[in-house]
């Protein structure tokens, strides 16, 4: 079948039209974190889930997030970039307002299955947005249209996780998932407005002195951050998406309300997010890739840590919530860096390929079926504790980060 022209529309000049795609990113980026991140509060409250539930809903929504994610680039392909996330924010649409129906009348397993499905939807619809985004303007300032996408999503999806608690605890029960409707909603209108860059660019970066501060040294550093960063990004979703639905079962959350609880569980959101901010505003981390092995270390430590002390019963709730902030913000610098260094080597490697963007978000879904599945199978065996879920996650993680360091050694020859 011959690919359409993805870019069918009347173009507009290449950067021009990166400010639809910045406001259709944020709109759903509300969508997606109360989809994905924030369930398992509603579900906690609402239903009186605990983590053996949550734990097994996300696992089923990072199955679907895979299957979306490897789907994109034959969806668009088919019908085109544009075309298709417009087909996509109205299935979504459709959805969420479905999974707040059945959320209305009590019907806890119709809602999960049907947020399961919105996942896989709202997996398909990222790579391409990620590709428009990329070559909505000249490769030398990739990396600075690849942080304005970040920081967008990030600080979007952090307050809206943070303020999502209100919701929960005083909205009606379908207030929750209008407003994910509203998020997929607005993106689609606002994508209405998008058009594509007047010519195509260049499939890949120039080699050049002029572009030493936007991109790696030479091919060999290029090709380790690549391997280093797709190694390193499945075990920081294994680590969200364990996060996630342990949170709101964690004794040092567990007694506050969800508007509380949301708040003190959004730290590491916030420190994710100044991630993004710091690495779009700086060069230096394009040349050493080594970086991503010290915040896959970090990573770790911050992960044992915020369980850690959310479980801990005998050093007080103020202590406890004090150790888990501070945690929380060395777990999201570190998640936020290997984020960001993941998607813009790929990109950069790629040229703003949409296979590339798929493969990024496939080693998301990889990550986040993995730690849900962990965390739900050892809940299922072992319901009064949290301890067997982080030995487990943290072996599982450990194992990511001495394959870094191997791969990391093994290239030691390029850069002596």
């Amino acid at each position: 079948m011959t690919p359409v022209n993805q870019d069918a529309a009347t173009p507009s000049p290449p950067g021009r039209g990166l400010r639809p795609l910045y406001a259709a990113e944020t709109a759903n980026a509300v969508a997606a974190v109360l989809l994905v991140s924030g369930l398992s509060f509603y579900t906690h409250h609402r239903f009186g889930w605990d983590a053996r539930e949550n734990f097994t809903v996300a696992a089923c929504q990072g199955a679907f997030y895979t299957l979306g994610a490897l789907a994109a680039r034959g969806i668009s392909l088919r019908w085109g970039r544009r075309r298709s996330l417009l087909g996509l924010y109205a299935l979504m649409t459709a959805c969420a307002v479905a999974v707040g129906v059945a959320a209305s009348g009590g019907r806890a397993v119709t809602t999960a299955v049907l947020a399961v499905l919105e996942t896989g939807l709202v997996a398909a619809s990222w790579p391409m947005l990620q590709s428009l985004v990329s070559a909505a303007g000249t490769p030398d300032r990739l990396s600075h249209r690849l942080a304005g996408y970040n920081i967008l999503w990030s600080t979007t999806g952090a307050v809206a996780f943070a303020s999502s608690g209100a919701v929960i605890q005083h909205a009606p029960a379908w207030a929750y998932f209008g407003i994910i409707a509203a998020g997929h909603l607005a993106a689609g209108l606002i994508l209405l407005r998008f058009r594509p860059p007047a010519a195509p660019l260049p499939a890949a970066p120039p080699e050049s002195a002029t572009r030493k501060a936007e991109a790696p040294s030479d091919g060999a550093r290029l090709r380790l951050a690549l391997w280093l960063s797709r190694i390193a990004l499945p075990s920081t979703y294994v680590i969200v998406y364990t996060l996630a639905p342990a949170l709101p079962s964690l004794h040092a959350l567990s007694s506050l309300t969800p508007t509380a609880a949301t708040l003190a569980g959004s730290v590491w959101l916030v420190a994710r997010a100044a991630a993004f901010a710091v690495t779009g505003s700086t060069t230096f981390w394009h040349r050493r890739p080594l970086l991503l092995l010290a915040a896959s270390v970090a990573m770790l430590l911050g992960f044992v840590g915020t369980i850690g002390a959310g479980i801990l019963t005998g050093i007080g709730p103020g202590s406890a919530l004090a150790a888990m902030t501070a945690a929380q913000a060395v777990l999201g610098f570190s998640i936020g860096t290997i984020y960001a260094s993941s998607l813009y080597f790929g990109m950069a490697s790629s040229g703003g390929s949409t296979r590339h963007g798929g493969y990024h978000e496939a080693l998301i879904g990889l990550g986040q079926v993995l730690g849900p599945l962990v965390g739900a199978s050892l809940q299922w065996t072992h319901p009064d504790s949290f301890w067997p879920v982080v030995a487990a996650i943290s072996a599982l993680v450990s194992v990511s980060v001495l394959l870094e360091a191997a791969v990391a050694l093994g290239a030691r020859r390029h850069f002596a």
